[in-house]
């Protein structure tokens, strides 16, 4: 099912999510390390509305701080502006280092995308070494746990 995710979810916006993630690897003072498109959902149901895009970068120095979660800006479709979105798209921005502590305490974005990972609703965009990495997080952190033996 994530090979084909995203003509499958949003054949209308794969273009543009495909062209988006190609501008942020041309970044060279913040690399991209991963970038996955994904389907959350909310209160155990796909929420329908918008796209949702979740990006690792480098080359900043945490500069996203401490705080309550991820950062996610939302950019409404604006009528006449050429984006080749007509829905919302949310962009969930993080380090590799702040994802990981994200995880760790359970915050609600890192959550919602190893959510989509354990459903698999999302489909990799792009990855390098450090992405690879993440990706390993994820999905460690959505395997169910194994009981220790007992003897």
């Amino acid at each position: 099912m994530a090979g084909e995710w995203i003509s499958e979810r949003f054949p209308q916006f794969e273009a543009a999510i495909r062209r988006l993630t190609e501008q942020h690897r041309e970044l060279e003072d913040e690399p991209l390390h991963l970038a996955l498109a994904y389907l959350p959902r909310r209160d155990g149901r796909e929420v329908d509305r918008g796209i949702f895009l979740f990006e690792v970068i480098g080359g900043v120095a945490d500069r996203f701080g401490q705080s309550e979660d991820l950062f996610e800006a939302a950019f409404d479709a604006i009528p006449g502006l050429p984006t080749g979105f007509d829905q919302t798209l949310h962009l969930i921005l993080t380090t590799s280092r702040e994802f990981e502590e994200a995880l760790t305490h359970g915050r609600p974005l890192a959550m919602e995308v190893a959510d989509a990972v354990r459903h698999g609703d999302y489909k990799v965009l792009h990855h390098d070494r450090v992405g690879q990495k993440v990706l390993r997080q994820i999905r460690a952190a959505v395997q169910p746990r194994k009981r220790a033996a007992r003897g």
